[in-house]
């Protein structure tokens, strides 16, 4: 399993790359008529990334079964290059792909930057086999014009003997309260930090705690909202923690990966994926991870998810084989099986409700004790609202991460680097 990767979109420089950033791509060759009336064909060139690429060709085989006037190309690149690509070849509306993979935060991006351009999928989706979360990052303008793939929900995953070593229960851990006096308890008796959380690398927790509170960056409007008051309590609870002294600054993934291996830290608030990467860091640790959901603010609050991550798959508008790109899509995104190899093989957790339904969600994990931690992450990905990431996501990120370090680092208020942030959102982005 990846981690994740925050793609940056391009600038302008980029975008001014000569036309020939585009080639390679193959082209997509008009459809062929087929033996049989209605047939399928055409050549789909797919533009992803390592696992989900390879994952793709398997299944791309599969659908030629069926399909034999279908071929495909397969070119495989990392995120930025894929979106530097987009951006030209949108622009020139000459060497796209026929489908092409794209984070889920991006995806609202380049739709609204380039109307029109993608084909739609409203009429071929059922909305509640989804989680809520990736039909609005498939949304723009109220059309589906991607498809849902794999998916972010977020838990706090914690070392289970160092709870016990310090008498912490996680039972007891309700709210974010709760949460910050039992690191206290933690930091004082076995000298570990509660919780890894970036000071100015990155927003996560900080995003993570304003999505569980019913916030963003945008309302559903597009206006720029950060200095909401689920925004406010995000940030003032982020400060809370780092002044009550029990964060380990995750200052790089090499440094996490470090402080987890020598026990610098107890918990991580993150995405399913970060199950993977645990397992992948510390092999030495197994047996002593478990997960429990993010905590509350209130005890007696609806409980409420976030998300961090995961992909979706777009079929440009250009592509001459635009019909057997969409059925392609459709297939391989609802095939239950499908979904449920691309999670074993690749550790793409699908955020397709029916292929969660399989046994393999359901099973225990022995690394974190045996927990059946996939049901729970199912649970919760039911739960994360729907949000709109809008054009000027990437953009918005990068101000929020100055904002962490001001609060952090600076010992900025809360309220005032935010309105400020607001201040500064609203002119550069007109809203």
């Amino acid at each position: 399993m990846k981690k994740k990767q925050a793609a940056a979109l391009v600038t302008a420089a980029v975008m001014a790359l000569s036309l020939t950033a585009c080639g390679g791509s193959g082209g997509a060759k008009k459809e062929a008529s087929g033996d049989k009336e209605g047939a399928l064909s055409g050549e789909i060139t797919i533009w992803s990334w390592d696992v989900a690429l390879a994952h793709l060709e398997e299944w791309a085989e599969k659908f030629q079964e069926e399909n034999p006037d279908v071929s495909f190309n397969f070119e495989e690149m990392g995120v930025d290059q894929v979106y530097q690509k987009m951006t030209t070849c949108l622009q020139s509306g000459i060497g796209l792909p026929d489908i092409v993979s794209i984070e889920g935060e991006q995806m609202a991006k380049f739709g609204e930057k380039f109307p029109g351009k993608f084909e739609e999928f409203t009429d071929m989706i059922n909305p509640d086999d989804f989680f809520p979360i990736k039909l609005s990052e498939c949304t723009v303008d109220g059309k589906v014009i991607a498809y849902p793939w794999d998916s972010g929900p977020c838990g706090m995953f914690y070392r289970s003997d160092l709870f016990e070593q310090a008498g912490i229960k996680a039972e007891d851990i309700v709210t974010w309260d709760d949460f910050i006096e039992a690191g206290k308890v933690l930091k004082d008796k076995t000298g570990a930090d509660m919780l890894c959380m970036a000071e100015s690398r990155n927003d996560t927790t900080y995003r993570l705690l304003m999505m569980e509170g019913g916030g963003f960056y945008f309302d559903k409007d597009g206006n720029t909202q950060v200095n909401s008051e689920a925004s406010i309590q995000a940030m003032e609870t982020c400060k809370k923690m780092y002044d009550a002294g029990i964060t380990f600054n995750n200052s790089s993934w090499d440094d996490m990966v470090a402080g987890m291996g020598a026990d610098k830290f107890a918990c991580i608030a993150d995405a399913v994926w970060m199950v993977g990467s645990i397992k992948d860091a510390v092999p030495d640790q197994d047996g002593k991870w478990a997960v429990m959901p993010l905590p509350k603010f209130q005890a007696d609050s609806e409980s409420q998810g976030a998300s961090n991550g995961g992909s979706v798959l777009a079929v440009p508008s250009a592509s001459k084989s635009a019909e057997a790109a969409k059925a392609f899509v459709k297939y391989v995104m609802e095939d239950v099986d499908a979904n449920v190899e691309g999670f074993q093989n690749y550790g793409l957790y699908p955020s397709y409700l029916k292929a969660l339904e399989s046994d393999v969600f359901k099973e225990g994990d022995e690394f974190f004790g045996g927990q059946k931690i996939f049901d729970l992450f199912t649970e919760i990905g039911k739960t994360v609202p729907q949000v709109n990431y809008t054009a000027n996501f990437a953009e918005a990120l990068e101000m929020s991460n100055n904002s962490m370090a001001k609060v952090m680092l600076n010992n900025g208020d809360p309220t005032e680097v935010l309105n400020a942030e607001q201040e500064e959102m609203k002119a550069k982005f007109g809203k």
